[in-house]
C-alpha cells in the first residue's frame, strides 16, 4: 500500500485560445519531475484495456490529452488498489513511483484515447514485468 500513497495527481492548467487551447503538462521546476528518460504516447482503442505491468525503476508522469481513460494500480499483492480518471476535461500529470502494478483501459465509448508518459528512463524490457490482465479480471 505504501508505494500506492505516493501516487499524486496535479491538476494542470488549459489556456483557453480560439484557435486551440493550451494544456500544461510538466515543467522540471514540478515536484513530480525526477529527469528525463523519453516520452511516448500510447492510443487505447475504444472499450480495451492495457497492462498489466510493474515497473522496477520508471518513475512516471502520465496525462490523457485526448479521450477519457481509468487507471487502476495495485499494491504487489493485488490486495489494495487506487482508480484515476484522466481525461481533456479532468486533465493533469498523474506522477506514479516505481514498484507500482498497474492497467489502464480507454473508457471513451466513441473514440479512442490517447495516453502520455514522461518518464526519467529510457523503457527496457529488463526494466519492467508484464502479467495477463485475466489476473485483475
Amino acid at each position: 500500500m505504501e508505494n500506492l500513497k505516493k501516487i499524486k495527481f496535479y491538476k494542470k492548467k488549459i489556456i483557453v485560445n480560439k484557435r486551440g487551447n493550451i494544456m500544461h503538462f510538466i515543467k522540471k521546476t514540478d515536484k513530480n519531475y525526477k529527469k528525463f528518460g523519453e516520452v511516448y504516447f500510447t492510443w487505447v482503442k475504444k472499450n480495451q484495456s492495457k497492462g498489466l505491468k510493474f515497473h522496477k525503476r520508471m518513475h512516471m508522469n502520465l496525462s490523457v490529452p485526448v479521450g477519457n481513460v481509468k487507471f487502476v494500480f495495485f499494491d504487489k499483492n493485488f490486495k489494495n488498489k487506487r482508480s484515476f480518471y484522466l481525461s481533456e476535461r479532468k486533465f493533469g500529470t498523474l506522477y506514479v513511483p516505481p514498484k507500482v502494478w498497474f492497467s489502464f483501459k480507454n473508457i471513451n465509448k466513441k473514440k479512442d484515447s490517447l495516453v502520455l508518459n514522461f518518464s526519467n528512463i529510457i523503457h527496457e524490457k529488463k526494466e519492467s514485468i508484464n502479467k495477463d490482465l485475466k489476473l485483475i479480471a
